[in-house]
């Protein structure tokens, strides 16, 4: 207070002088350590804006916390295994051109099931029609304006009755072409359908020859039960033709979507008044079916990849690759990791895989692949998780971070085990996750790069 207020009456002035102002000195002196103590404290919180790295000078300071990210990594790249493409909902159709990685070929192969054992038609069914058709999923990879010349064969054998069917075995089918219509694939564009736009699909007619065939199972024992029905009607492999070498698409179909079906058009002779009937035969859950997948050697790839390819274990300082499908993988080896396990008292906190995408390879169509997975190679080839992969996704890492451009994997679990000798030092495999359900790839900067290369980050401490 700067003084008494012209015009306060001389009594008004007394109390403030002999009463209020030694009240007000003695609560100022008695509250200053706490006005102290509250004013560091808000300038503590508004200097820490970066809780984290507070933290980690801290531990710095008093348990000599270190980190590298300067340990030897060798990469190099061989073709993957092929996959089992019979256990999602989904399988792949069409052909694409990738200018990195080549021509690759999805076709589906399927079998169809009877509505119900002891199935009919009716009295005396005629054909009208037999229209094939197949749910897209909406997922895609490549160029869709691409036109593809999509047919169908019927299969000369049936499918493996296992649980697994991969995506390079082969089934034998009949050389007579059942279906055949050019295709733009719209896996995005719904379809109008009688006033109504429907989920996207496609619809193909097929040869009045195998609906004919359908037609004659009527009152036989073909339509008694399933069994019957595969023996007679074994199934159909839709694939596209290889007449281009630009361009082009693979996409996803929805085998359980209600587009995906074969529906016979026809009506029964023995109606006094004619009205179309129809009836479809669907894949359900318990038809086998899968996608097969033909790589073309890499035939047109990148130049650099097929010299990879022709040299195996060739070790690639420059660029990885992996593409989905049982294309390819890249295998990563740390060859002096035990050098860490000698120095004292060494634990790891932390360690993370970095593996930088090169964006030179990432055009319009080929985004890269939104999750990527890794695991063990035995030096007898076995597959073998490793303990961080158990863990919850979040805390495993493996998706795409569109902002840093790179995908991260935890995998200080792995590493702690094989500085304590539970584990050998086995190579780490990077590959696509959910390879037999997409056709995605990634075009990886090697580990030899001298900016942001394929590196392993290292947190640890060492007490001596």
């Amino acid at each position: 207070m700067r003084g008494i207020p012209y015009g306060v009456s001389l009594y008004k002035k007394q109390i403030l002088k002999t009463i209020f102002y030694p009240l007000l000195k003695k609560f100022l002196l008695s509250s200053l350590p706490i006005l102290l103590a509250a004013i560091f404290f808000g300038s503590a919180l508004h200097s820490c804006t970066e809780p984290d790295q507070l933290g980690l000078q801290f531990i710095d300071d008093q348990a000599m916390f270190k980190r590298t990210d300067t340990l030897s990594v060798v990469g190099f790249m061989e073709i993957d295994d092929s996959v089992p493409t019979n256990l999602s909902f989904q399988n792949l159709l069409g052909m694409m051109h990738d200018p990195v990685f080549g021509k690759t070929r999805a076709s589906i192969v399927a079998e169809f099931r009877l509505p119900t054992n002891n199935f009919t038609l009716g009295t005396r069914p005629v054909l009208d029609s037999l229209v094939m058709g197949f749910h897209y999923t909406g997922d895609y990879a490549g160029n869709v304006e691409t036109l593809q010349t999509v047919r169908v064969f019927e299969l000369k054998e049936n499918l493996p009755q296992g649980d697994r069917i991969n995506s390079n075995h082969q089934v034998q089918i009949y050389n007579t072409v059942v279906g055949e219509r050019i295709l733009r694939p719209a896996p995005r564009d719904s379809v109008l359908v009688d006033t109504i736009f429907r989920h996207p699909h496609f619809t193909m007619r097929l040869s009045d020859q195998l609906g004919q065939k359908l037609i004659n199972a009527n009152g036989t024992a073909a339509f008694r039960n399933v069994q019957n029905f595969l023996e007679y009607f074994k199934g159909l492999k839709v694939t596209v033709a290889n007449d281009f070498n630009e361009g082009g698409a693979i996409f996803n179909i929805d085998m359980f979507g209600s587009f995906t079906s074969l529906t016979l058009y026809y009506h029964d002779a023995a109606d006094t008044v004619r009205r179309q009937r129809t009836q479809s035969f669907r894949i359900t859950s318990f038809a086998q079916r899968f996608t097969h997948v033909e790589h073309f050697d890499f035939q047109n790839a990148n130049p650099f990849l097929r010299q990879l390819l022709q040299t195996p274990q060739q070790k690639s300082d420059s660029l990885l690759f992996v593409k989905s499908l049982g294309g390819l993988r890249s295998r990563i080896r740390l060859p002096h990791l035990m050098n860490i396990a000698q120095m004292p008292n060494v634990t790891i906190n932390q360690a993370k895989l970095i593996v930088p995408v090169d964006e030179l390879f990432v055009t319009e169509g080929f985004d890269p692949a939104q999750f990527l997975h890794i695991y063990q190679i035995t030096p007898q080839g076995a597959k073998l998780p490793i303990r961080d992969s158990g863990m919850d996704e979040e805390y495993f890492g493996g998706e795409y971070d569109p902002a840093t451009k790179q995908f991260t994997f935890n995998i200080t679990k792995h590493l702690q085990e094989v500085l304590k000798g539970v584990n050998p030092n086995n190579d780490l495999a990077i590959v696509v996750s959910g390879a037999s359900d997409n056709a995605r790839r990634v075009v990886f900067r090697g580990p030899g790069r001298q900016s942001n290369p394929l590196r392993v980050q290292i947190v640890y401490t060492s007490f001596r």
